[in-house]
């Protein structure tokens, strides 16, 4: 079967479902795992679906805040590292969080009891925080990019320079032993180094299927992270080429 073939028709299973598993369409479509893993990359660079762990849903904002809520949260993995990065807020902290379905699930677990400043350029990450009464949300305003569900730009880099963060919530595709941190988007990879360069910490939230996927844009290496939260013990042999950092 085509490439062309294939996507269309991972498409047209998404119509009629809130989520869909990678598992299940690599046997729908007698394809590898890693070919239904790149399909789902270039369909979501498209704008055309959203990559969530171990699977996809529809991109749009409806779903973001609703049908993909109940998808995720029942996944063990991604639960372990909420489990272990909620414990890394404290109170009066102000804090940047970047766009991406990790640091928008782990936003709604943040304490509603915390009082926290938290700044984002994800819209349905500052939606997420509505139930949160003492957390302070800032919005970084500029052009939104509908693909991505975040703003960027030079607004947004200007606006960046007036703060000082605590910490540094950063939304990643890719982590290498050799090629550090990288994601899809160029124009996204400066601003994340900008973020970076802004905060007195970053922290990087992965489960371990990113865990030796090289992406095109190199944000970093992998001693500008101060803490890599991971569904991995430490121990984990996986892990052990990024001992030289903090691995929760």
């Amino acid at each position: 079967m085509l490439k062309e073939e294939r996507q269309k028709l991972i498409l047209e299973q998404l119509k009629s479902a809130k989520k869909i598993n990678f598992a299940d369409l690599s046997n729908l479509l007698t394809v590898s795992y890693d070919s239904i893993r790149r399909d789902v990359i270039e369909l979501e660079d498209k704008g055309l679906l959203k990559k969530v762990h171990g699977g996809i849903v529809s991109n749009s904002y409806l779903d973001i805040l609703g049908g993909q809520r109940t998808g995720v949260k029942n996944g063990n993995d991604i639960e372990t590292v909420f489990n272990k990065a909620v414990k890394l807020f404290h109170k009066n902290q102000v804090i940047l969080m970047d766009g991406g379905t990790t640091n928008f699930f782990l936003a709604e677990r943040i304490p509603k009891t915390l009082h926290l400043t938290i700044i984002t350029n994800s819209p349905p990450l500052a939606m997420a925080l509505n139930n949160h009464e003492n957390i302070n949300v800032i919005m970084l305003g500029g052009q939104y990019y509908k693909r991505y569900q975040i703003t960027m730009g030079l607004e947004v880099s200007e606006q960046i320079r007036n703060f000082n963060f605590d910490m540094y919530f950063m939304g990643i595709n890719g982590i290498d032993k050799d090629h550090g941190f990288t994601i899809r988007n160029q124009e996204e990879s400066i601003l994340k180094k900008q973020m970076m360069a802004r905060s007195k910490k970053t922290i990087c939230c992965v489960v371990e299927e990113k865990v030796g996927v090289i992406e095109p844009y190199k944000v970093c290496d992998l001693e500008n992270i101060s803490t890599l939260v991971t569904n991995l013990k430490p121990t984990d042999k996986l892990l052990a080429d990024f001992a030289k950092m903090e691995i929760l």
